[in-house]
């Protein structure tokens, strides 16, 4: 099974919302018994030119003193570090190099210019890190009770599975799968025949998952339709509180690669968002 071992590396901007992100954070610190490293890119000034221009060891020493006041008094440990440069760099290097088991990272939605910059700094990473990168949307009152693990029965989505197994029981697992129809080929007859293969290659991939031997299965949706669409409106009906993908897949959830179904779901889903590389570290 995947194990998480070694501290999670939170991703802040110091914005209001970001507060979702490290309370999600220590909630996975305190369940995986590790500690978080706090870190703040701040961005050259030729690329960020939103604000006027101030000396870098300034606005990284505000960023020190605002991360320092914000985390005070949280009962995990946590270290703070601020970088210069490029926020996906500099976050790949910091998780690389302290050996981070995770990284965890908000996104701003509420500001149309923050929401884009962020946003493309977000799926940048998930594409680029060798660590699994949680994306918080929603607050963080608990623990993960639930969530939605998309499948397209890929070894790349196997390692999505393991890697949520050791954050939640079985029990509050569910395996999504979309299949297309042919064009031509849209009746009931053929979507339940459809259907049924897929029901059955879901068995055979839980059935071939080792971490799964012995053990109750999690429970099996598959659905016609886009992938992000469907999983996305299944989300959302069940109020999941996580959505799992891998980053990419040898077939996609049929005809779509999954890493493409991963940063529409970044965007989309209506609840966090894990997104797990084939080579996790």
């Amino acid at each position: 099974m995947h194990t998480f071992s070694g501290p999670i590396l939170l991703a802040t901007d110091l914005s209001a919302r970001g507060d979702r992100a490290l309370d999600r954070a220590v909630l996975l610190a305190r369940q995986l018994k590790t500690s978080i490293i706090a870190l703040h890119v701040v961005e050259s000034q030729a690329r960020a030119m939103l604000t006027p221009p101030r000396p870098v060891a300034e606005r990284e020493a505000q960023a020190q003193r605002t991360l320092l006041r914000d985390l005070e008094g949280l009962d995990v440990q946590i270290r703070v570090l601020v970088k210069n440069g490029d926020p996906v760099r500099a976050l790949r290097q910091a998780a690389d190099e302290n050996g981070c088991c995770l990284i965890v990272a908000g996104v701003a939605r509420d500001e149309t210019l923050g929401r884009i910059l962020l946003g493309t700094t977000v799926e940048k990473l998930v594409r680029e890190a060798h660590q699994p990168v949680l994306v918080v949307k929603r607050r963080a009152p608990r623990p993960y009770r639930n969530a939605l693990v998309a499948s397209d029965f890929s070894e790349g989505s196997r390692h999505a599975l393991r890697a949520v197994l050791a954050l939640l029981p079985v029990s509050g697992l569910t395996l999504f799968h979309a299949f297309d129809l042919p064009g031509n080929r849209k009746d009931d007859i053929t979507a339940k025949g459809f259907q049924r293969t897929a029901e059955e290659a879901a068995a055979e991939f839980l059935e071939a998952t080792p971490e799964l031997h012995g053990r109750d299965k999690p429970r099996v949706q598959v659905a016609a339709g886009i992938p992000e669409r469907v999983l996305t409106d299944y989300a959302d009906q069940t109020n999941a509180e996580l959505l799992v993908t891998g980053s990419h897949g040898s077939t996609g959830l049929t005809r779509t690669a999954i890493g493409s179904v991963a940063d529409a779901l970044i965007e989309k889903a209506p609840c966090d968002v894990l997104v797990v590389r084939q080579q996790v570290r």
